[in-house]
This record gives structure tokens, sequence and C-alpha cells, in this order.
């Protein structure tokens, strides 16, 4: 009988998505029968003790990280550079009293630069191995990289959910010409990957759903512009406006439904049960709508560089339709959206089983 590990999993704060995408590797690891210990912050073990109630949560906070209203996100991130820099240096140090309490074999952090270790295993996901700076900036891109890359190479191994080839789920984010030794493709990661895809209908119970998360003021902004415009509509409508903190309480405005989150399987079937969808153009919720081979109109959080490429990218593939939040019009969206169409990805062919086979190898 093998020995059974002990893992732990830190996504990063910012949002939910690094939360939910982590949802089939700890799956994963359960059905591997390792002990998974979970860490993050509120949010995070809110949206993931409903998918796991029986296993061990730390609480675990992160940088916290705000954006602004009308500057650039990029700025703003270079303004609170130093912040930012002991904030992994803190988390760093805070891992060393997790490991020894808890006897810790592997870490898998989720796009927290500061959780390797010397004593164990560690493995970093993101599928930003390049790093998208705003053109005003460009020239400051290859020293974020480097950054980027430097913090990566302290971790044994990284993740990276995509494909090496071709169809790319995150294009040039996730690819780079030289390709480290330590960079491994795990395909897509989405809580949706084992449920079965619905047949399109039209008797549906949503006209549109909205799935929205992330920082700070610009999930309340966009909630409320969403809120303006779907009263409008002589429909029904849901928001699902990324609060798990909050009393999950359905609010009723006119013809919206609002809650504060939903569970894997409540969001699975709400989602079917819509004719069209909105969403952020976060790279987990892409991931997802592929796995359930939906279209939806992205609208990118202002100034992220990042969701701005994807949203531009797919776009530009007519698999999702773009929309910038300060010109959101919800009626322009619903003319366009039928020019788009799911993309059909390849199937991840066990990737990451594959990688989780090898740590075994190597630590047991």
């Amino acid at each position: 009988m093998k020995r059974k590990l002990n893992i732990l999993i830190c996504p990063l704060n910012w949002g939910l998505g690094h939360a939910s995408r982590d949802i089939p590797i700890i799956n994963e690891l359960i059905l591997y029968e390792h002990n998974v210990i979970i860490s993050g912050s509120q949010n995070q073990i809110s949206i993931l003790k409903t998918e796991f109630p029986d296993l061990k949560f730390i609480e675990f906070n992160g940088i916290k990280i705000t954006y602004p209203k009308r500057n650039s996100f990029f700025i703003h991130f270079l303004i609170r550079m130093p912040i930012l820099i002991m904030g992994i240096i803190k988390e760093h140090f805070k891992l060393k009293t997790i490991i020894k309490k808890n006897k810790i074999d592997v870490v898998i952090s989720d796009n927290r630069y500061g959780l390797w270790n010397k004593n164990v295993y560690a493995v970093f996901i993101t599928h930003q191995i390049n790093i998208k700076i705003p053109i005003k900036c460009k020239l400051l891109e290859h020293i974020v990289n480097s950054i980027n890359h430097y913090f990566i190479n302290k971790y044994d191994l990284c993740w990276v959910p995509d494909f090496e080839e071709p169809p790319f789920l995150a294009s040039e984010l996730s690819h780079q010409k030289n390709k480290s030794s330590k960079i491994k493709y795990i395909g897509l990661l989405s809580k949706f990957s084992n449920y079965p895809i619905q047949k399109i209908n039209n008797n549906k119970k949503y006209e549109i759903i909205a799935i929205i998360s992330g920082p700070e003021p610009h999930r309340t902004i966009f909630e409320n512009i969403l809120i303006e415009q779907f009263k409008k509509l002589n429909t029904n409508c849901l928001i699902v406006n990324g609060t798990p903190l909050k009393e999950n309480k359905t609010k009723i405005i006119q013809n919206i439904e609002i809650v504060s989150h939903l569970s894997t399987n409540d969001l699975y079937n709400v989602i079917n049960n819509s004719k069209y969808i909105v969403s952020r153009a976060g790279y987990t919720t892409i991931m997802d709508l592929i796995a359930l081979k939906r279209t939806a109109i992205l609208v990118p959080t202002p100034g992220q560089t990042e969701q701005e490429y994807l949203s531009d990218y797919y776009s530009e593939k007519k698999i999702f339709l773009k929309m910038i939040q300060k010109k959101f019009d919800i009626n322009e969206a619903l003319k366009n959206i039928n020019e788009y169409s799911s993309i059909n990805y390849i199937e991840n062919c066990n990737l990451l089983n594959i990688e989780i086979d090898k740590i075994e190898k190597q630590l047991l």
C-alpha cells in the first residue's frame, strides 16, 4: 500500500477563478487517495468548502489587490510593486510554519509566487508564462517577464493549464519559444470537464445569465451596469455576482434574480438553463465555457491586459463576443452574438494524471 502524500493547495486570491480551476486538480488528488489540505482567503475557503466539506482548510491570506477606477491597472500594479514583493516574502516565510505543522510533502501554488520551499516538492500553476503589458509600457515587458520567470524557476515544476500543441487556449500568454524543462502542459482545467454537454433547446428558464467576480471596485460597477440594462428587458435574467461570503439568498429586482454564489452543480444547471451568457474574460471562465461548448459575451475587467488580450483573441476567432465595460450595451450584444460559436477542443488525454504520476514516482 502506497504512502499518502500531504498536499497543500494554495490558490491566488485575486477573484475566484484560481480557486475554481483548482477544483479538478483537487478531485484528481482525492482519487489518488492523497491527503489534500486547502489554504487561501475566506472567499476561497467559502467556495471550496461547498465542494469539499470533508477536507482540512487553513486560512492563508495572500497579497490583497485592488483595481483603480480609471487609471491603467498595470501602472497601479507598478506603483504597488514594493508592497507586492514584500507580500511574496511574507507568504514565503509563513509557508514554512504551515509545512512544519502539517508535515506537507507537496505544495501546489496557483499563481502565488512565494510558496516554494526546499523541503517540499513545489508546483507552480500559471497560464501566463508571458505576461502582456499595455502598449504604453511595452518597453517594460521584458523586465516584468524576467521577474515572472525568476519566481517560476524557484519551483520544481510549472503546470500550465493549456495544450502544448494547437488549439492553444491562452495563445501567446502560455507559450514561449525557448520552453523551460520545468514547464508541463496539463490541458484544459475546468470544474465542468466531467459534466455532460447538454443539447441545445429553446425552453430556457433564463434569457441571460451573467457571471461576474474579480476585485473591487469593478465587480460592483459591472454588476450595477448589468442591473440597469437587464431591468429594461422583458425577460428573465440571473446575475451570479461573485460574493461568496454574503448570505446566499436570492434577491429579486423586477425581472432579475441575483445570487451571491452557486455550487458547481447549481452553476452547471443555470448555465444550461440560459440562452445567453455574459461574463468577465477571466481564463478560468473561458475554460469553463469551452468545456461546456458555450459561447458568451465577454466583458474584460478594465485595465487588466490579460483579459483584454484573451477577449480579443477569442473575438477574432468568432468564439466569444467582446464588449468594453464603459460601452456595454446588452441589446447590441444580443444582436451580434449569433455570429459566434463555441470551440471544439481536443481532450486532455490525461495530461494532469501523467504529471501526478511523475510526482508520485519521484516521492514515493
